[in-house]
């Protein structure tokens, strides 16, 4: 928040400074170097320090600029306004997590859409015209950046720095009269895990006859009749086993074709055949 703050009231200096003699002042925070050169910084610090930190003369000399130089200060004022660098202490810079993510070729598109958003002009913009159509002429584009806060004195600039900022993140891919949001697929790290692999089904589930135990495809009546079997050894009274039969073949009387006329079961006494005997 501290970086914030910082980059709003470095980007208000600019704004009093180049306004000259008027009194006008902006009252929204915009750049005044857009987005690409503004990257250029970031990947001279990701080049030369990594994530470390870095001085005023170390990152004018990367960037074959002088460190007191008006454009140099400009390109330092607008990167930290796109949220690319922070200053930890006076004079030190350092990549901000979303410079690290733009310097990153497999994070840049999504990083550039969400520098340009940053921008309190430019998120005012996109959330005023999301899914509509820009204004057409360059004048009628200034009245509304002027409307939005911007000094009349730079607000040819503002517009000029606002699309080239906004050609360079992907919003005008779809035409330069519309901002559209760019597309970016998930990262694999914020993919959706795989679903854990089926376990393997209880022995007495496929005993019973249930999905995977040997009834695929079958109707339910027939599916729903074999599980009613009890356990084997279990003791099943001749009436229950009656009442089994019957509605199997009331069942296959309604499933299956065939000759007319049902089949009646009743119970009569027969010998138990001997279990045979299995040696060990």
């Amino acid at each position: 928040m501290a970086g914030e703050n910082s980059a709003s009231a470095e980007a208000t200096k600019l704004n009093t400074s180049e306004e000259g003699a008027t009194k006008q002042r902006s009252t929204i925070a915009f750049p005044y170097a857009p987005l690409g050169d503004t990257i250029e910084l970031a990947e001279a610090i990701h080049g030369n320090v990594g994530l470390g930190e870095c001085d005023d003369d170390q990152l004018a000399v990367w960037t074959k600029q002088s460190p007191k130089s008006s454009g140099f200060r400009v390109q330092i004022a607008s990167a930290r306004l796109f949220g690319l660098i922070t200053s930890p202490a006076g004079g030190k810079y350092r990549l901000a997590d979303l410079g690290s993510a733009i310097v990153d070729p497999n994070q840049t598109r999504e990083a550039r859409a969400n520098a340009f958003l940053n921008v309190p002009l430019y998120r005012a913009i996109f959330d005023k015209y999301r899914g509509g159509v820009l204004p057409g002429q360059a004048a009628a584009m200034e009245r509304e950046i002027v409307a939005l806060g911007v000094s009349d004195k730079v607000k040819d600039r503002a517009r000029q720095v606002f699309e080239r900022s906004a050609e360079q993140a992907g919003f005008f891919a779809h035409g330069r009269n519309r901002l559209v949001m760019p597309g970016f697929a998930a990262r694999q790290a914020d993919a959706a895990p795989p679903p854990p692999p089926p376990a393997d089904e209880p022995q007495d589930e496929k005993k019973k006859g249930g999905n995977g135990g040997g009834f695929d495809g079958h109707d339910p009546l027939i599916i729903g009749l074999f599980q009613k079997l009890p356990e084997p050894e279990a003791d099943w009274p001749v009436a229950a086993r009656l009442k089994w039969l019957q509605t199997a073949a009331n069942i296959f009387d309604l499933l299956y074709k065939g000759d007319g006329g049902g089949i009646s079961m009743s119970a009569a006494r027969a010998e138990r055949s001997p279990r045979p005997q299995h040696d060990d």
